[in-house]
């Protein structure tokens, strides 16, 4: 366990004291944030998914307990749809279709990001995995759950997208604060992910 002191993006506080992972709550505005890689090596905290190891953030175990992964999930994109618009997260044939959803998958987010809701681009989280389609991509992005659960480094907003080692998870431009709480979200389901599938 090392210390250093870093300052809080969103207000600027200064955060002191022990930093055992990557993410870090705010104790001035509660907002959740990662260090950035080149942190985490200075610290000699890189390696796979320890961010995730003893975060006393995620009370939600107790709450969940009993509970499987997908039952999890479900239970965190609602908590997000609580404090969102939920206008920006409605379904339709078309994004269904544009992110190649399978029929009998179960949907617990999906975004169009089109101005015309073409289905051209946005992004899914269903019970098979993750879907993301970029602005002029062809097709979707997919990530199943285990291979979620594997995934080296956080999931991280970058301009308007949420991606994780590289690989784009959501396309999101309605608004950067709903974007941070889908980062937040994402952060959260790979913890419970990578705790169903024992790779952390």
């Amino acid at each position: 366990m090392k210390a250093i002191a870093v300052n809080c993006p969103m207000c600027g506080g200064r955060y002191s004291g022990p930093i055992t992972g990557r993410f870090l709550t705010c104790e001035f505005c509660d907002s959740r944030f990662a260090l950035d890689d080149e942190e985490m090596e200075a610290l000699g905290l890189g390696g796979h998914n320890e961010e995730y190891e003893d975060d006393a953030d995620y009370e939600a175990d107790e709450e969940y307990a009993g509970m499987d992964l997908l039952e999890i999930v479900d239970a965190e994109c609602e908590d997000l749809l609580c404090r969102v618009d939920r206008g920006n997260f409605e379904t339709s044939r078309k994004i269904e279709n544009g992110l190649g959803i399978d029929s009998d998958e179960q949907i617990y987010l999906i975004h169009d990001d089109t101005i015309f809701k073409s289905g051209k681009n946005g992004f899914a989280i269903t019970s098979a995995g993750l879907y993301c389609r970029e602005m002029g991509d062809g097709r979707a992005h997919f990530m199943s759950w285990e291979d979620f659960a594997n995934t080296r480094y956080a999931a991280e907003i970058d301009d308007s997208y949420i991606r994780v080692d590289g690989t784009s998870i959501a396309y999101y431009t309605d608004g950067e604060d709903d974007r941070e709480q889908l980062e937040n979200l994402y952060q959260r389901l790979q913890y419970f992910t990578a705790r169903a599938y024992g790779t952390n």
